[in-house]
């Protein structure tokens, strides 16, 4: 009889486990429902008949692996007047690789401009938070990783929430822009705004065409008020970035037609992190999560991942990376990566 206590004290065990899963499983379904709800509402208000793309294309994305236990969570955020679709491929080879994956919808983003244009950037960030929420009901080791803008927004959360996260990506992330007319966004809204108020709304110019590599994807209308709140996102990025001490990984094509190349190493520059790694990929193009090349970059995100959500916090390598071998120059696929940095 003496094993009895013992034998009771393994049930309760159990049953509290078992009652924790099914906690977290509804806290899961409720949190999913109500994005994809959210979602589901937003594109019937605000579809544009030739305009909204296909509903599959905005719609957030929840990845979980084969693995009963994933190695760990990845958040994945798109790019500015894009949706989750952008960011699928790369969510679905880190799924493969053991990771659940919750690719979130930038609120405002994968229906029309018009519910973008009124979304202050807090807003955005907050579909981070979400996903991040979503990812906790699943395992305690998660990272943020984000394309463009996205890669800006996970940048901040890093800061903002390094308690809940153990590791921080950013792909192609702007701290500065090709184009310059960008500086002159926010005083056109300002000039938008005070027509409003007189009266003259015929003088306003809230849009501007938007010609995206991936026009089944972006919208082709962009939101002067919204590209307000990029050049304020790309602002607190860069405040924020000494503050950031999560092991961080920056990737940067070399060639970026959008975002400046000199946004990559200078992430990586000013980051807090002891534990930060630095790759550039040789592309003539800003949108290397899709297309040719699109792997490697996956790779290097798995790699880096399977080091920082690997081991415990307090324990985290710092990795020298080796020059990757030379691709077919046609391919314009060389990839040369440098070493980690403190």
């Amino acid at each position: 009889m003496a094993d009895v206590p013992d034998k009771t004290g393994v049930i309760a065990r159990l049953v509290h486990r078992l009652e924790t899963a099914i906690a977290r499983r509804r806290a899961r379904q409720t949190l999913v429902e109500e994005d994809l709800h959210a979602f589901e509402d937003a594109y019937a208000r605000h579809y544009v008949p030739g305009e909204t793309k296909p509903p599959a294309v905005g719609r957030p994305f929840l990845l979980r692996p084969w693995r009963l236990r994933p190695l760990g969570g990845v958040v994945l955020a798109h790019g500015f007047l894009a949706a989750p679709l952008e960011v699928r491929a790369l969510g679905e080879a880190l799924c493969r690789a053991g990771y659940a994956v919750y690719g979130v919808r930038l609120a405002g983003h994968g229906t029309a401009p018009e519910d973008l244009a009124p979304r202050p950037w807090e807003e955005w960030h907050a579909s981070l938070e979400r996903g991040v929420e979503i990812l906790e009901t699943l395992t305690d080791r998660i990272a943020l990783c984000g394309f463009s803008i996205g890669g800006c927004l996970s940048l901040i959360g890093a800061a903002r929430m390094s308690e809940r996260l153990s590791a921080v990506v950013s792909i192609c992330a702007p701290l500065y822009v090709r184009r310059y007319s960008i500086r002159l966004v926010p005083s056109i809204v300002g000039i938008n705004s005070l027509l409003r108020k007189v009266g003259a709304d015929r003088f306003r110019w809230d849009y501007v065409e938007n010609h995206p590599e991936n026009q089944h994807i972006n919208y082709v209308r962009n939101p002067l008020t919204a590209a307000k709140e990029l050049v304020t996102i790309m602002a607190e990025t860069e405040r924020l970035l000494p503050t950031i001490t999560l092991p961080a990984l920056v990737i940067q094509a070399s060639r970026d037609t959008t975002v400046h190349p000199d946004s990559g190493p200078d992430i990586f520059g000013r980051l807090g992190s002891p534990h930060k790694e630095l790759t550039i990929f040789e592309r003539s193009r800003h949108g290397i999560v899709n297309g040719a090349g699109s792997a490697e970059v996956f790779a290097r995100v798995d790699q880096f991942l399977g080091q920082s959500l690997g081991l415990p916090k307090e324990q985290k390598p710092v990795v020298a990376l080796p020059v990757q071998d030379a691709l077919p120059e046609d391919e314009d696929r060389r990839a040369v990566a440098s070493g980690a940095g403190g």
